[in-house]
């Protein structure tokens, strides 16, 4: 009576499949053509070694010959459900480019609407001391260039305006300014050199804010 025909079967199958003879496959495994020919017709099973033997020769688990290979399409399904699903995941990445737009014309329009005015400025401050030089003569040349003075703090004080940042301001030259305006004018170099001490208040304040 065989004991499996499917198991016989199969044996066989695997035989075929990797091209050997019953001879030349029992000269691998050390057994006669007898041998392999029972086990495919299902009159006996193979021991344990030569399953182990079988296994490597076939490249196949010991289970999957014992289960005539049924144990291999769960793997293969397996494998293709996982490539399946990278495939999937791969599909749904989307990579998110978020552009951040810089306000790279914020300044063009801002010099638009300053107007021709804060371009020209230099040039009247040197108007104006040509003119107070010809006006008060030797006296006026002297004091008069104290409104080129006023170039440094006419910019600084509107871009300081601008950004909020009191920091940015030539304030120094504010202080050297009245300084100068009133020595020059009133005779006050003393006490008015006073002023210059409120330089380092003014920056110390300005750090302070810039903490807070």
């Amino acid at each position: 009576m065989c004991l499996s025909i499917k198991q016989g079967d199969y044996l066989k199958e695997l035989r075929i499949k990797n091209n050997f003879s019953q001879e030349k496959l029992g000269e691998q495994l050390g057994l006669s053509r007898q041998s392999i020919s029972k086990w495919e017709q299902g009159y006996a099973l193979p021991d344990t070694e030569n399953l182990l033997k079988l296994s490597q020769l076939y490249h196949i688990s010991v289970d999957a010959i014992l289960k005539c290979g049924e144990t291999d399409a769960p793997e293969k399904e397996s494998a293709e459900a996982v490539k399946e699903t990278e495939e999937t995941d791969k599909k749904e990445v989307r990579t998110e480019v978020i552009v951040v737009e810089r306000p790279a014309h914020t300044e063009q329009k801002e010099h638009k609407k300053r107007g021709w005015f804060f371009v020209s400025y230099p040039v009247f401050m040197v108007i104006a001391y040509v003119i107070i030089g010809c006006a008060f003569g030797a006296k006026g040349w002297i004091t008069g260039w104290l409104v080129l003075l006023t170039i440094p703090l006419f910019y600084t004080g509107i871009i300081a305006a601008e950004k909020r940042k009191p920091i940015i301001f030539c304030y120094p030259v504010l202080t050297a300014l009245i300084y100068l305006a009133g020595g020059f004018f009133a005779q006050l170099w003393h006490p008015l050199w006073i002023i210059f001490l409120t330089i380092p208040i003014f920056y110390i304040v300005c750090a302070l804010r810039k903490i807070k």
